[in-house]
């Protein structure tokens, strides 16, 4: 109990030492990343599977806006294609053993099977077209071209890998329930260098060097205006609420919430096809009508009760000009973005929460500066700036 206690009170002051330094540091590093990028852009590509039911499904010419529109769930990292102009393309699966970790999905998560996963490439649900209408051979790509690769899961086998030593090869295992995760923690996988955690931690334990502290969500505040080209309101209305939160609310707080202007959430409502993970799968918060609710909602509502989330739909509310109430604990690692006037453990008290903060604009803009801040370095100025330092570190090794 006593270390328990202990660990708190070092976990809470090494937080309150991050925010008192916060907006320096965040102006210091971010002039440093734009020296960085002037100096030398690398030129990135990202790269899915055709078994990948998340991210994006798009021509090869598509822009950022349509790449980030034709998700097939999540947003995923933005900032790739804003500030990077990373290109997209999906690719073949290879029967190559490292690049089979989409099976885990199946095998161990038992999410669904092999065979609808599969079926992705056919059709999409909701859609008239599979994602074999622009996948492509791995082989077919001139890698050449780039300076860091990002594989969702592992798309590009060793064979292919090892024939580009200067390129890194960076990769994200989508899932971090999934095996894969875990043993890429202890070492990369077979032909890659870096892997990403999705992790967006103050203070982050010492990692191994070849484990990138790096959010699925790679955003910062107002990308989404910026990609879309919407003008950000000042007069901000309703709550975006957490898709898990939104699941177990009672319908007399849905009620309540509807005080502060339009709800909205990822929940499906009404007629859609149905599918054997449609009532676990979010609606797309790309959706034109979501997002515009995201896009203009006040408030962001996320999981106070027993659940456990990662934060990835935190970092997205944020980015796109919500101020989220929540429960810190609910967030575990992520739970620092709350403070007395946001962190709420039950609806009833982030109700309370909102009617504060909706009467009193001064402290509404405080907060939500605040959470922006940490978005904006966590989510994009640290992250981006280790990726380049993952990739110099490649080119100086191989030079």
């Amino acid at each position: 109990m006593l270390s328990s206690l202990f660990k708190r009170f070092s976990t809470n002051r090494r937080q309150r030492k991050f925010r008192a330094r916060l907006s320096e540091r965040l102006q210091k590093e971010c002039i440093e990343l734009q020296l960085s990028l002037d100096q030398h852009t690398p030129r990135v590509i990202v790269v899915k599977q055709d078994v990948n039911e998340d991210l994006y499904c798009c021509a090869p010419d598509a822009d950022a806006a349509e790449i980030i529109q034709s998700t097939l769930l999540r947003t995923g990292p933005v900032g790739l294609f804003t500030e990077l102009a990373a290109d997209f393309r999906i690719v073949k699966t290879l029967d190559d053993i490292e690049c089979q970790v989409w099976q885990e999905r199946a095998t161990e998560l038992k999410w669904d099977t092999l065979e609808f996963f599969s079926s992705y490439r056919d059709r999409i649900p909701g859609r008239d077209y599979g994602q074999n209408r622009w996948a492509i051979a791995p082989e077919s790509i001139d890698w050449n071209q780039y300076d860091i690769v990002v594989s969702m899961d592992v798309c590009i086998p060793k064979r292919i890998t090892e024939r580009y030593p200067k390129t890194l090869w960076a990769y994200y295992i989508r899932e971090i329930k999934a095996p894969s995760y875990q043993l890429s923690l202890q070492h990369p996988a077979v032909g890659q260098d870096v892997v990403f955690n999705h992790y967006f931690r103050m203070a982050p334990p010492k990692l191994p060097s070849h484990v990138v502290e790096f959010p699925y969500h790679l955003h910062r505040p107002g990308c989404f205006h910026r990609l879309f080209d919407i003008q950000q309101s000042s007069e901000r209305r309703g709550v975006f609420v957490d898709h898990h939160t939104m699941v177990t609310m009672q319908a007399k707080w849905r009620t309540a919430l509807q005080a502060f202007g339009p709800i909205a959430s990822t929940i499906h409502e009404g007629d859609r096809e149905v599918i054997p993970t449609s009532e676990k799968l979010a609606r797309r918060t790309m959706d034109s009508d979501l997002r515009e609710r995201l896009l203009n909602s006040k408030f962001f509502l996320i999981t106070p009760g027993q659940r456990h989330v990662f934060g990835t739909a935190l970092v997205e509310a944020i980015a796109a000009g919500c101020l989220a109430i929540g429960n810190p604990e609910s967030l575990r690692e992520h739970g620092f973005f709350f403070t007395s006037h946001t962190a709420a453990r039950t609806v009833e008290e982030a109700i309370e929460k909102m009617q504060l903060l909706d009467s009193d604009p001064r402290r509404y803009r405080i907060e939500l500066a605040h959470q922006r801040e940490l978005v904006e370095y966590l989510c994009y100025i640290r992250p981006m700036k280790q990726l380049l330092v993952a990739w110099r570190t490649k080119v100086a090794i191989d030079k």
